[in-house]
């Protein structure tokens, strides 16, 4: 266990179908999803590839079929925050159907190699008019992104960057392409992205891994770290 700041961390442990399996409780969503996605166009874009350019027009949402995607801001003097990994069945682009800004404000990248469903804001209005159950599906992510956003202000604030990197990681064993290991779970990530995530540079991350490293809780070769006890 680590404990910082507040809180202790403990290591613990057709396409619209399986939308709908992630997006549960599963009801008729995949009907909804189905019609949602046949309005769509379908777009590929290759790993670390940039979707959306923060400041571009905002005029359509997008919606994950495939792969994963990072959501991340950036500062005037160029330096960057990754807000959110967003994975299948994740909406992105949507708060341009909500306030008045006409501009991205994040930027959005191909994690992986990605297929995504994009439609207009006018369209989907339109469908929304038709099947106001899509509407319910955005803003149940809306609120859990915002709620997820609310624990982050609550790290920044009362964790010390132990207990932000310790939570990080766990954050990273929950993700689809973390992988299972005898001893908990595997990840792949560089300190710089890591750092990226917590708010404080790659030196920092490294210090913070070698004592999570010395207290037996991770296990950490270049990129690929083993989280223990996390299975």
């Amino acid at each position: 266990m680590i404990k910082a700041g507040y809180s202790s961390v403990r290591f613990y442990g057709g396409a619209a179908q399986a939308m709908a399996t992630i997006l549960k409780p599963i009801d008729d969503r995949t009907k909804h999803l189905d019609y949602f996605l046949s309005q769509c166009h379908r777009r590929r874009f290759p790993a670390k590839s940039t979707i959306i350019y923060a400041g571009d027009k905002s005029d359509s949402l997008f919606f994950i079929v495939k792969g994963s995607v990072t959501v991340i801001i950036e500062d005037e003097n160029g330096r960057e925050m990754i807000m959110a990994y967003l994975n299948v069945g994740d909406f992105f682009g949507e708060m341009g159907l909500f306030d008045n800004l006409d501009s991205r404000s994040a930027w959005v990248k191909a994690k992986t190699e990605c297929e995504v469903a994009e439609i207009s804001y006018t369209k989907f209005r339109e469908i929304a008019q038709q099947d106001p159950k899509v509407l319910y599906f955005i803003g149940e992510q809306v609120a859990s992104r915002l709620r997820e956003t609310t624990r982050k202000v609550g790290d920044l604030a009362f964790l010390d960057v132990t207990g932000r990197v310790a939570r990080t990681l766990l954050d990273l064993c929950k993700q689809p392409d973390a992988m299972t290991h005898p001893d908990g779970m595997q990840i792949k990530i560089t300190r710089q992205e890591i750092g990226r995530i917590v708010g404080c540079s790659r030196e920092m991350v490294g210090r913070v891994l070698k004592t999570l490293e010395e207290q037996g809780l991770v296990r950490v070769k270049g990129k690929t770290m083993v989280v223990y006890g996390t299975r």
